[in-house]
């Protein structure tokens, strides 16, 4: 399984500077993904409302820190085939102010 990060993922890093270990919580769910794939990770659905591209969103569990999946960090993703996918948003709950804001930022990225 192939994973690329989009070149605007390190503005989502400065913007989640103030938590102790996003970009390792980060590579810790690329490399369960590798395992395990789309269909068998856990926290990983699809992402509709913005056309035919397959997107999904995944929960990422927080390391360094005594919270849960809920608590943690929101990804979203593009399967570009089987066996490729590129991580398009990488951010916490509460970072972006609502719903659409974050569709506004993943149709940029896309």
């Amino acid at each position: 399984m192939k994973i690329e990060r989009h070149c605007d993922i390190g503005k989502d890093f400065k913007k989640l500077k103030r938590f102790p270990a996003p970009e390792e919580s980060l590579e810790a769910w690329e490399r369960y993904f590798c395992l395990k794939g789309i269909n068998e990770t856990a926290g990983v659905c699809k992402y509709s409302g913005l056309g035919n591209d397959r997107l999904y969103k995944a929960r990422v569990i927080p390391l360094k820190e005594n919270c849960g999946k809920s608590d943690g960090y929101r990804l979203v993703f593009k399967s570009i085939d089987n066996d490729s996918i590129i991580i398009l948003v990488f951010l916490r709950h509460g970072i972006y102010s609502d719903e659409k804001e974050l569709m506004a930022i993943i149709k940029e990225r896309l």
